[in-house]
C-alpha cells in the first residue's frame, strides 16, 4: 500500500489527465464536480473532528485537573489525540488507566477517572452526529446510522467514507445529476 500511494503520489497528475480523458462532456464535468465536492467534504470533515477533539481535550482538562492528576493538561492533549481513533478513543486509554489505579487502590481517583469518562463518552455520542451531520448538511441521524453502518462493515474507513458518500449522494440529488431521494 505504501509503494502504490507513493507510485500514483508522483504521479497524480498524469493518472488524474489520464482517467479524465476516459470521458468526455457530461460525464468528466460530473467526475470533477463529485471530486471537488468529495476534498470539500473531507476538509469540512477534518475541521469537525478537530472541534470534537478539542471539546474532548476541555472535558479531559477539567475532569483531570479536579481529580488533582499531575500534568493533566498534557495528559489530556495526548488522549484527545488518541480520541481520534474510533475503535480505541477515549476508552483505550481511561479505561486500562481506571483498572490500575482501582488495582492500586487508590478507589477516589478511579471513580473520579469513571466520571470523566462517562461524560466524555455520553457528550461525545451527542455532539458528534450533530456536528458532523450539520457539517456535511446530512441530518445527525442518518449521519449516525452511516458511521454505524461504515464502521460496521469497513472499519475505519467505513465510518468516514459513509457519511461522505451519504453527503455526496444528497449532493448530487439535490443538483439534480441523480434521482435517489424526494
Amino acid at each position: 500500500m505504501i509503494i502504490s500511494t507513493f507510485f500514483i503520489a508522483v504521479d497524480y497528475d498524469k493518472l488524474s489527465e489520464f482517467v479524465l480523458r476516459q470521458f468526455t462532456g457530461k460525464a468528466r464535468k460530473l467526475i470533477l464536480d463529485i471530486k471537488q465536492y468529495v476534498i470539500g467534504t473531507l476538509f469540512v470533515y477534518l475541521r469537525s473532528y478537530a472541534l470534537i477533539m478539542s471539546v474532548t481535550f476541555v472535558e479531559l482538562s477539567v475532569g483531570l485537573s479536579l481529580l488533582s492528576i499531575p500534568n493533566a493538561l498534557i495528559i489530556a492533549l495526548c488522549i484527545a489525540f488518541f480520541d481520534i481513533l474510533p475503535i480505541l478513543g477515549t476508552g483505550g486509554v481511561m479505561i486500562p488507566w481506571t483498572i490500575i489505579t482501582f488495582f492500586q487502590g487508590d478507589y477516589k481517583t478511579g471513580v473520579g477517572l469513571v466520571v470523566v469518562y462517562v461524560i466524555i463518552t455520553v457528550v461525545r455520542n451527542i455532539i458528534e452526529p450533530r456536528i458532523v451531520g450539520s457539517r456535511i448538511g446530512v441530518h445527525p441521524v442518518a449521519t449516525l446510522i452511516a458511521m454505524f453502518l461504515g464502521a460496521h462493515f469497513f472499519g475505519i474507513l467505513g465510518l468516514f467514507g459513509f457519511p461522505i458518500t451519504l453527503s455526496l449522494l444528497r449532493h448530487l440529488n439535490d443538483t439534480g445529476t441523480i434521482k435517489i431521494f424526494k
